[in-house]
Parts: structure tokens; C-alpha cells; sequence
């Protein structure tokens, strides 16, 4: 029997998040030594951590759904109801604790508590950079040249965190809102070694530091930062395949 498509996308049923498909097959991950010298050009000096995205290379990813938006704190506060989980700090605080605003001052463990409560999980490196960048090797989650005004960045002025959904012209090639900036996202594996990483940027990042293939780690992994959120994804379980006499292959 024929698999019937995925559908493009879903609503999580937890935490009323609405999802998009990210579809399987290859993407370029990374940037290469032209690319990185062009980044210090751009940066006006040689940061060494922007080596670390390369070497540009080619990865295979199955099918999965991410998110559309950042977690939000009206989300987080539904997550906090339910299980009795710490509150974040400056949680009461309207500058930081509109309900559509991303949730900030979390760490790995509380993203991490939340993605499981959720039924889902951080995203990996790969699956992140791929929703955030599509298949063409752009630099920004809407293509290859920096405009101010498609994300929350330092150029772009505000501040603070934004609210979800604001930068419609600043979307990824599958959907997915504040892939550059606002909030820096946490993913799942190891940085530099020990370090947890995170991606994407944020509304303190210069336009270099809003890169889908920019890399950082945070001072506190414990308590965040109001710089710091996060979004999750969604395994889609293998097909199973029926074989012949009732049994089941994998």
C-alpha cells in the first residue's frame, strides 16, 4: 500500500503548538573557508568561533516537524500549570512576560523537561540549521542578502524580545518565524567539547552573529539569559513495513 504524504503541518496536541514539515533528504550544513573569510569581512575582524561552521558539508536527515515559532511564555505557563516546574526568572516581569513573547531565563534542563512534557525533543544541530535554511546554503533564513528589517537583530533596533510571528518577510524556506535573531535556541548535543549549543542569534546579535550557521553557548546553561529560548521538534516514527504471514519489519 501506497504511504499516504505527510501532512505540511500539524498541531502539537500538548502545547497547542502549530508544526512544519521539514522533509527528508540532504542539505548543505556548515560554510566553507571562502565563506568564513567573507564573515570577517563582514564582521570587520577575525572571530574565531565563526570557524567553527565549517567544514560545509553534505548531511541526510529523515523526515521530521520543528515548530514554527520559539516557545512562548503563554505556552511555557500551560507547562508550568501542569507539571509544577520552577518559574523562570523575572517571570512576573511585563518587559520580558508578554504571553506571545518567547520564554527566556530557561536552561537545557527546564527545555529539555518542557520537550518531554510536549512529547517532543531539542533539536539537533542539523535538524535546526536545515529549518532554518533550506537546501540552497543561504546565510539567513529569508536568502543570502542581510535585510535589517526581516528580523529582530542589533541593526534592526528594538532592544528586546518581540512577539512571534512579527517578521513575515523574514521566514524560512519552510515556514519557520525568528530563525535569525530574537531569541538564540537551544539544541540538543555538545559544543566545543562541553559546551551546549545554540543557534540562531538574537535582538543583541550584529548581523554576522543572526546567521543560521552561527554557533554559540551561553555563560549559564542553568538559568539562561533573556537572550535565550528555544524551540522543539518532532521524530516521525520509520514506516513499518507488513511482510508475509502477520509479522512486522522495521
Amino acid at each position: 500500500m501506497e504511504e499516504r504524504p505527510k501532512p505540511r503541518t500539524i498541531v502539537s496536541p500538548h502545547d497547542s503548538a502549530e508544526m512544519v514539515l521539514i522533509p527528508q533528504g540532504p542539505f548543505t550544513m556548515g560554510i566553507n573557508e571562502e565563506e568564513v573569510r567573507q564573515i570577517f569581512t563582514l564582521d570587520q575582524r577575525e572571530n574565531p568561533v565563526f570557524v567553527t561552521e565549517m567544514p560545509a558539508r553534505t548531511v541526510y536527515l529523515t523526515p521530521y516537524y520543528i515548530d514554527r515559532y520559539p516557545v512562548t511564555n503563554y505556552q511555557y505557563g500551560k507547562f508550568i500549570e501542569a507539571t509544577g516546574h520552577k518559574t523562570p526568572l523575572l517571570w512576573g516581569d511585563p518587559g520580558w512576560n508578554q504571553p506571545m513573547q518567547p520564554v527566556v531565563f530557561v536552561g537545557w534542563e527546564d527545555a529539555e523537561a518542557y520537550a518531554e512534557w510536549a512529547g517532543k525533543s531539542l533539536p539537533t544541530e542539523p535538524q535546526w540549521e536545515k529549518a532554518a535554511r533550506g537546501v540552497d546554503g543561504r546565510w539567513w533564513a529569508w536568502g543570502q542578502e542581510f535585510l535589517p528589517d526581516r528580523c529582530n537583530s542589533r541593526e534592526y533596533g528594538l532592544g528586546c524580545t518581540s512577539e512571534i510571528g512579527r517578521f513575515h518577510n523574514g521566514v524560512s524556506p519552510y515556514g519557520c518565524y525568528d530563525m535569525c535573531g530574537n531569541v538564540w535556541e537551544m539544541c540538543k548535543g555538545r559544543w566545543l567539547g562541553d559546551f551546549f549549543p545554540m543557534r540562531g542569534g538574537c535582538f543583541m546579535g550584529s548581523v554576522t552573529f543572526v546567521r543560521v550557521t552561527c554557533r554559540w553557548t551561553p555563560e549559564d546553561s542553568v538559568n539562561g539569559a533573556q537572550w535565550l529560548g528555544f524551540r522543539c521538534v518532532k521524530e516521525i516514527p520509520p514506516k513499518k513495513e507488513i511482510q508475509k504471514g502477520g509479522g512486522q519489519k522495521i
